[in-house]
């Protein structure tokens, strides 16, 4: 086997490699557009980097057939390709959205890694691992949750970062329209985007008739969320500014 040969396998491998991580980044982990806001493409891209071009690379460098030694080079890049995903891939699981919030006239985005041990085992939670679960919210009535409310207020906290304040979404619905805005509002806000917000509506089937919509926080960067304007049933995050 040549070394062009070689390194075109390895290359082959780590591409599938690659898009079974892209996969499972772009619509499970991350679902759009929380990869962007949240900036784990930034992960994503190195992670990729490393395991796509370099492994290659460095395999057409050191390969020959019959090489003293060959066989230890292609075990210390197939090492140091598996610890460069193995640090990608927890880094992006540690920092994943787990839940979507419901606050009543707004949602959050709360990541795994905002969430402490404790307040899993106060909510009797388990960190969701296939997709962020929506998750409606009640106000707290304890003293240390409200304490702990109050002191993560300053930097972004919220209701949805303290699990046993989590609440069915269904139970939130009435709260949720009634403090859902008007399609037309938004249109009002973007007027360069109202052709896009149509189209964006229409291909979920809806119009600006039968849908609302309320501010999301992802990150630090503000979306919204569409909503069924009669059961507030979530339609999905639309790339435009509240």
């Amino acid at each position: 086997m040549s070394r062009f040969r070689a390194s075109g396998f390895h290359f082959l491998i780590s591409t599938i490699v690659g898009l079974i991580l892209l996969a499972l980044c772009w619509f499970v982990w991350y679902p759009s557009p929380m990869l962007m806001a949240i900036g784990g493409h930034e992960i994503f891209l190195l992670v990729v980097g490393i395991d796509v071009v370099l492994g290659p690379l460095l395999t057409l460098v050191v390969f020959k057939v019959g090489k003293k030694g060959m066989a230890l080079d292609l075990v210390i890049i197939a090492a140091l390709q598996i610890s460069a995903m193995s640090y990608g891939v927890s880094t992006l699981l540690e920092g994943r959205p787990a839940y979507v919030a419901a606050l009543g006239n707004r949602f959050q985005v709360v990541q795994a890694s905002e969430l402490t041990d404790a307040n899993l085992a106060k909510g009797k939670a388990i960190l969701p691992w296939w997709g962020p679960r929506w998750v409606g919210t009640k106000p707290p009535t304890d003293k240390h949750d409200i304490s702990a409310l109050a002191a993560m207020a300053p930097v972004g906290g919220g209701r949805g970062h303290l699990p046993q304040l989590h609440i069915s979404y269904a139970l939130m619905a009435p709260e949720i329209l009634s403090k859902a805005i008007s399609i037309e509002q938004l249109k009002k806000d973007n007027p360069a985007s109202a052709l896009t917000i149509d189209a964006w509506l229409n291909k979920y089937g809806y119009n600006e008739k039968n849908a609302k919509f309320q501010p999301i926080t992802i990150s630090t960067s503000t979306f919204v969320v569409i909503i069924d304007a009669r059961t507030a049933a979530v339609v999905g995050i639309a790339p435009f500014r509240p």
